[in-house]
This record gives C-alpha cells, sequence and structure tokens, in this order.
C-alpha cells in the first residue's frame, strides 16, 4: 500500500514538469522607415528554456508602407518564430530601414526578457 501510494504521488509530482513554462513579455520600439518618424513596436512573448529565450509570439504595431515595410515586417516575424535565431536575423531586400528597426527593436526586447526573472 505505501509503495503505490508513493508511486501515485511521484506521478503526479512528475506531471507537474510538463505544465506550461511561464511566458514573459517585453515591448520595444525602435525607428524603422516612414515619413511621420513613428517607431516600430514590438511586443514579444517567450519563455525561456535552458537558459535561452524561446520565442513564442511577436505582435509589430508601426506606420511603415503597407506594400514594402508592412510586408517585411511580416517577413522577420515568421523568420524569427521559424529559426528561433533572434541574433542574426536577415534583412528583407527593399526594407533596409524597417529591417534595422525590427532587429533593434526585438533585441531591446530580448533583452528585457533575459533580465525577467
Amino acid at each position: 500500500m505505501k509503495k503505490s501510494f508513493l508511486a501515485i504521488c511521484f506521478a503526479v509530482l512528475s506531471l507537474g514538469s510538463f505544465a506550461e513554462d511561464k511566458i514573459y513579455e517585453a515591448k520595444a520600439e525602435a525607428r524603422g522607415y516612414n515619413e511621420d518618424g513613428v517607431p516600430i513596436v514590438l511586443t514579444v512573448k517567450a519563455t525561456k528554456k535552458d537558459g535561452k529565450v524561446v520565442i513564442k509570439d511577436i505582435v509589430a504595431q508601426h506606420k511603415e508602407t503597407d506594400k514594402i515595410g508592412g510586408v517585411a515586417i511580416e517577413q522577420l516575424i515568421k523568420q524569427v518564430k521559424d529559426k528561433q535565431n533572434y541574433n542574426k536575423v536577415d534583412g528583407v531586400s527593399g526594407a533596409t530601414s524597417t529591417s534595422a528597426g525590427f532587429r533593434r527593436a526585438l533585441r531591446n526586447a530580448v533583452k528585457d526578457i533575459e533580465k525577467q526573472a
């Protein structure tokens, strides 16, 4: 009886390790390319695994051009989420300033998440 009770307790405690990881969130902004100087604002949600930030979601608010900058931001978000390499994000051709602003904002958001406990 004691052994089966201990086995059940161990099994229940082990299931806790499969619980959803803590979600960290950070918001950062950087100037991209638009005539009004409105920055790209990224809200980044991530978890931490083995000391590394794992990006789960990125939401961008911006006033970049719909056909170039807006499309570029969507491509950059997909690239980061797919590759999980936020230190080396490839720029989008024709959207150099937007890509640079996105990278700066992303880098700042990830730094903020790294500091969060």
